[in-house]
């Protein structure tokens, strides 16, 4: 065999080898970008979800309360609980008064949100409001109250968070966060060695 005939197939043999390894490598892009592409559609088909998830509880949230209370109230004395099927209330006062107060718990619960929320922007805010409601505000009491809300801003601004955080919860927007763990009780003291006889 020539030089040239060896060249040649040595040439061919090293195209064909560079051809498969060129071909092997770019599968593996190929495979590696497509990896990527189905990772970012499920991201987005995730994303998608949580927001229909989120859209659907807000929406839920803005009537779970009236929802709840009137099923409660439909339902009291043992009546049925949609207003077309109404029949006459069996007449037993206790069912009547364990009614009523299961109404007044729910809407206790719903109350002291809300009222967490409203009092934590009170005080310093409602006397900056009456003063700011006469005809002539006084402009020293007005400095005097705001002096004294930006002191208190800090605590009042966690009290907000916190109170806002337990109606969104209450709505159903957030879960609650998780119950603390109760602390580990301390190991009890060693007893000490006995002494030794001599």
């Amino acid at each position: 065999m020539s030089d040239n005939v060896r060249m040649i197939v040595v040439g061919v043999v090293s195209l064909i080898i560079g051809a498969a390894g060129g071909g092997g490598y770019g599968m593996m892009q190929v495979d590696e970008v497509m990896q990527k592409l189905v990772a970012a559609m499920q991201e987005k088909d995730q994303a998608q979800q949580s927001a229909d998830r989120l859209r659907k509880m807000s929406s839920d949230a803005a009537t779970r309360y009236g929802k709840e209370l009137g099923k409660l109230v439909m339902s009291a004395n043992g009546a049925p609980a949609t207003p077309a099927a109404a029949a006459p209330a069996a007449d037993d006062p206790a069912k009547a008064i364990d009614s009523a107060r299961a109404i007044l718990a729910a809407r206790d619960g719903f109350r002291a949100s809300l009222d967490g929320a409203r009092a934590s922007m009170n005080s310093e805010l409602d006397a900056l409001a009456a003063e700011l409601g006469n005809a002539t505000p006084d402009a020293g009491k007005v400095k005097q109250i705001l002096e004294s809300l930006k002191q208190s801003w800090p605590n009042k601004e966690k009290d907000m968070e916190a109170a806002t955080r337990k109606l969104m919860v209450d709505l159903g927007l957030l879960q609650a966060p998780p119950a603390p763990k109760p602390a580990a009780a301390p190991a009890p003291a060693a007893a000490p060695a006995p002494a030794e006889k001599k």
